[in-house]
């Protein structure tokens, strides 16, 4: 490692671990693992960074990008679960506070009159459009460190890391 970092601290430690029980594997296991962590943690941050201002977070602002995306920039809650991986529970949280800051409202499904429908809101149609072209090169500068190729094989063993965990 050449420039010390908010990892380096962890690092140390699992050496000495490592050292004392003679297991370089548990120590390369451990701090990948723990590097992975550490990483997905910062990243939150930084990918919460930018929406700060408007009193969001980047999972409420995919949760638009997804609306905006769907037929007629309307979905069902439960639709929306899937698509952000994450349980009703929150999906019904996260409904309540786009519609909290005006970006989408409730209304009922034309077809099955129980089913709930979030419709994009034109101030959320707004708002998407507007922040989509800083949100890019917000994410193009994340990775600006990186070639097109480390990118693609990032992509590529994060989702094989991915396949396993499943």
């Amino acid at each position: 490692m050449n420039n010390p970092s908010s990892f380096h601290s962890f690092e140390q430690a699992m050496q000495g671990l490592s050292r004392r029980l003679s297991s370089r594997s548990l120590m390369r296991e451990s701090v990948t693992l723990r590097l992975f962590q550490h990483v997905a943690l910062r990243l939150n941050d930084v990918m919460d960074a930018p929406f700060k201002e408007y009193g969001l977070n980047a999972t409420l602002w995919t949760s638009l990008v997804v609306i905006y995306a769907s037929p007629d920039r309307c979905l069902r809650p439960s639709e929306l679960s899937v698509f952000m991986n994450s349980s009703r529970t929150n999906s019904t949280r996260v409904a309540r506070e786009l519609q909290r800051h005006g970006f989408v409202h409730r209304m009922t499904d034309g077809s099955d009159r129980r089913q709930v429908l979030l419709q994009l809101t034109r101030k959320g149609t707004e708002f998407v459009e507007r922040l989509l072209p800083t949100r890019r090169a917000y994410l193009k500068r994340v990775l600006e460190g990186f070639s097109a190729q480390e990118v693609s094989e990032l992509e590529r063993l994060l989702r094989k890391f991915l396949d396993q965990l499943d």
